[in-house]
């Protein structure tokens, strides 16, 4: 009898139980997982570029000429030994870069002047030019401070000369001879680089190195005479540089 009691009892209890385990589950709500966003990185726009000027001494002369002086015929010949460069570049690693720049060599310029009772003759020579490169360094380490590096370029020479010409011959005019003018031409040009950087700041890098530029195809005029012009070609430079790089980072 007692048997029968408690279960009777368990039956008419269970559905209460799972009223209220049901209504439990209907309350309860799963927990909510966040993923953390990743960590903001801000890009550096100036990130491995930087600006570069340099000025050179010329030890040898650009253009190749002949002192033919004589006691009748004065000659002067004047070549401002620089070259100046500015532009920009990029640090793609720790060993390799690359930079653009346009660099002006001042050039030369030539004065004859003949006379004597039988000639009378004036010439003058000026050439100049412009260039515009493209230059790969390889940065060979750091020892004490120091960054060797070596290097080459491709580009273009705008080759720049004028002329002007005055002959007379005081006994027959018909050996007369008047020449005026002037080549602006461009030219394929390389440069061979090496040398040493120095980092002063954070920023800035003081560069002292030797450069080799040519074009061996650009024209510019010269004087075989006081009477007499020529064009010749192959224009070089042997250059002892001292420049600055600013890190834009």
């Amino acid at each position: 009898m007692k048997l029968k009691t408690c279960i009777a009892t368990m039956l008419a209890t269970a559905p209460a139980a799972l009223m209220t385990t049901g209504a439990l589950a209907a309350d309860y709500d799963p927990p909510i997982f966040v993923e953390e966003a990743p960590e903001y990185v801000p890009v550096e726009v100036g990130s491995g570029w930087y600006l570069r000027g340099d000025v050179a001494y010329l030890p040898e002369k650009s253009y190749k000429h002949v002192d033919f002086g004589s006691p009748d015929i004065s000659y002067s010949e004047r070549e401002k030994p620089v070259f100046a460069s500015l532009g920009f570049g990029y640090h793609f690693n720790d060993y390799l870069r690359g930079d653009v720049n346009v660099g002006w060599l001042p050039g030369n310029k030539i004065d004859v002047g003949l006379s004597t009772a039988d000639e009378f003759a004036t010439a003058r020579v000026k050439n100049s030019a412009w260039t515009a490169m493209v230059n790969g360094y390889v940065d060979l380490g750091t020892y004490v401070g120091i960054t060797p590096y070596i290097g080459a370029g491709i580009g273009v020479m705008q080759s720049r000369s004028s002329l002007s010409l005055d002959y007379q011959d005081l006994n027959d005019p018909s050996n007369d001879v008047s020449a005026y003018g002037r080549r602006n031409e461009y030219a394929f040009a390389y440069s061979l680089n090496a040398g040493a950087a120095y980092q002063i700041t954070d920023n800035l890098v003081l560069d002292v190195g030797y450069q080799y530029l040519s074009a061996p195809d650009a024209k510019y005029f010269a004087l075989d005479g006081a009477d007499e012009s020529v064009v010749r070609k192959g224009v070089d430079s042997h250059q002892i540089k001292v420049g600055l790089r600013y890190d834009l980072w």
